[in-house]
């Protein structure tokens, strides 16, 4: 999927997901990743996919739901707090550790529609950030785990981490050169539509590579850019109705997706630019057919202009419109073709009052399939995701803070006679026990309202969680 390829608006996860979506892929390459020199013309938060900023306590959401995620994850937009100390320094660099500490309730702990089972789980995250501190040029590296314990439900114990390292080039204040690689393993969530019924959960390895070049001249700028991602997938065993453990052969979703592009702007004024982009985005597995003897290969086309409009310390929009489509390779799997749009707003109603509102439409791909008579499967292409956030965060005073937000998803399976309403709500608080010290309690509600009415659920989660930024 290629989305607004400058808008740096992140999609919301699950608080124990920490994984990168594809959707943001193409969108860090030509968003060039790296902070640094206006030229950058950053309108927005700059894509958590960069690991750039440090979560550091008024949100416990620091990156977005990986490939294959379940659709339209509930909260919004990560924002992050200063430490209140001074960062440490080796040479040149800033370096930024953290540890969070979360302790979850979850009252439905395999997302199912009538018998369900609550479990308590510890999460223990470490991360660190380095960035340099050059007047000229960029250099930054992450790393972070997320460690997840169940008290009762060991089958759903987790180890994910993620590593990543970017840079820029500056020929001039106007012109640059930009890249980046990131290698995770992640795990996808029971509410993933894909393969859910495995004895634990999907794991996968993402090894994502982009690079791109931004060059402005006068008032017009331009950036070409790329992406190559690579997907594999872990088998899971699984429990027949006879009692026999099989396994579940996840190798039929092991992809590269290849994406690029070009954004053509022209700078109305400082505070308002549209522009015009072009993209392409070619999906290829490594295993063709698949079991079920379909060829997913597929190529797409993304068209669409939008505008970028800043008020500094006051608004950030950035919304377009255009056409998607993505052909695939096999005559019985259904080609996409619609209108697309989105936008992304940040906006300070108040000196302590920030208003965040996300929408996005994208193609989606999936493995989902439904029987609709006896021995004969209907085989989805993918699914049509219309998403849409709101959410607000009140900083009481320099210690306290509070949020609300909420999220609809509305799933369109192409090839298939179903769709699914997800439905997401959170409330949360912040308090800043001391300069290393955040206290963050969230409680959230989950729903599915799907066509098919056996795979609805509704779940709810309380986090609390202990963030350490360390600093001196």
């Amino acid at each position: 999927m290629i989305r607004n390829l400058d808008s740096g608006e992140n999609k919301p996860t699950d608080h124990r997901h920490a994984g990168v979506v594809y959707r943001a892929v193409l969108l860090i390459a030509l968003f060039g990743g790296v902070t640094g020199h206006a030229q950058e013309k950053t309108t927005l938060p700059a894509p958590t996919g960069t690991e750039g900023v440090p979560a550091t306590g008024t949100d416990p959401t620091t990156d977005l739901s990986g490939p294959g995620a379940a659709p339209g994850r509930t909260l919004k937009p990560a924002e992050s707090t200063p430490v209140s100390g001074q960062p440490f320094r080796v040479g040149s660099f800033v370096v930024l550790p953290e540890i969070d500490v979360t302790y979850l309730y979850d009252d439905n702990v395999f997302y199912t529609n009538a018998t369900t089972v609550s479990d308590h789980a510890s999460i223990v995250s470490p991360a660190i950030w380095v960035q340099s501190n050059w007047a000229q040029h960029a250099l930054n590296f992450y790393a972070a785990s997320d460690v997840t314990r169940y008290n009762n439900y060991s089958s759903e114990n987790t180890e994910d981490y993620r590593l990543s390292a970017e840079g820029r080039y500056d020929f001039s204040a106007n012109s640059n050169v930009y890249g980046g690689a990131r290698v995770s393993k992640d795990h996808e969530d029971r509410e993933s539509p894909d393969a859910n019924n495995g004895l634990t959960p999907t794991t996968y390895r993402q090894y994502r590579y982009y690079g791109g070049v931004f060059n402005q001249i006068d008032r017009w700028s331009v950036r070409v850019a790329g992406t190559a991602q690579r997907l594999d997938y872990r088998d899971v065993n699984f429990l027949t109705g006879s009692g026999v453990i099989n396994i579940i052969n996840n190798d039929d979703r092991d992809r590269w997706q290849y994406t690029g592009g070009a954004r053509v702007g022209y700078e109305v004024s400082p505070q308002l630019e549209p522009y015009a982009q072009i993209a392409f985005d070619n999906r290829r597995y490594k295993h063709q057919p698949d079991d079920l003897g379909y060829y997913r290969d597929s190529d797409g086309e993304r068209y669409l202009v939008g505008v970028k409009w800043n008020m500094p310390k006051t608004l950030k929009l950035d919304a377009f419109a255009g056409y998607a489509r993505q052909d695939y390779d096999d005559p019985r799997l259904v080609d996409v073709s619609s209108p697309v749009a989105g936008a992304a707003l940040l906006w300070s109603i108040a000196p302590r009052t920030t208003v965040s509102a996300y929408l996005d439409r994208t193609v989606e791909e999936t493995t989902v399939s439904q029987t609709v008579g006896p021995g004969v499967v209907v085989v989805s292409s993918s699914y049509l995701n219309t998403y849409l956030s709101l959410g607000i965060n009140h900083r009481l005073n320099d210690a306290w803070s509070v949020r609300a937000g909420g999220s609809f998803s509305r799933v369109d399976y192409q090839g298939l006679d179903r769709e699914d309403d997800y439905y997401g709500a959170n409330i949360g608080v912040a308090y800043r026990i001391n300069r290393n010290l955040i206290l963050d309690v969230d409680l959230s509600n989950r729903e599915l309202q799907s066509s098919i009415p056996t795979e609805d659920f509704r779940k709810r989660v309380v986090f609390v969680r202990l963030a350490i930024p360390f600093s001196h």
